[in-house]
């Protein structure tokens, strides 16, 4: 079965739409949506640069909790409940 997405972004009055359908959603369709919507509105050089200072801070965060540590976390958070 297609599934419908339509991602809108109005700015002032101006609504740019980006439509398309696929079999399953996945997260990288809906960044290739923003994408078409936010090039032509910011350029691909500030696209792309955002999208590295957000892997940039995304990966920070990893770096401040050791893997070890969080599986620790969670397998203690299933033996309370």
């Amino acid at each position: 079965m297609k599934i419908p997405i339509q991602l809108s972004f109005k700015l002032f009055n101006e609504t740019t739409s980006v439509k398309t359908t696929v079999e399953d959603l996945h997260i990288g369709q809906t960044m290739e949506m923003y994408q078409k919507v936010m090039v032509p509105l910011f350029g691909v050089e500030s696209y792309e640069n955002t999208i590295l200072q957000l892997a940039n801070q995304i990966r920070e965060k990893r770096k401040k909790e050791p893997f070890i540590i969080k599986v620790y976390k969670w397998v203690n958070n299933i033996f309370k409940e």
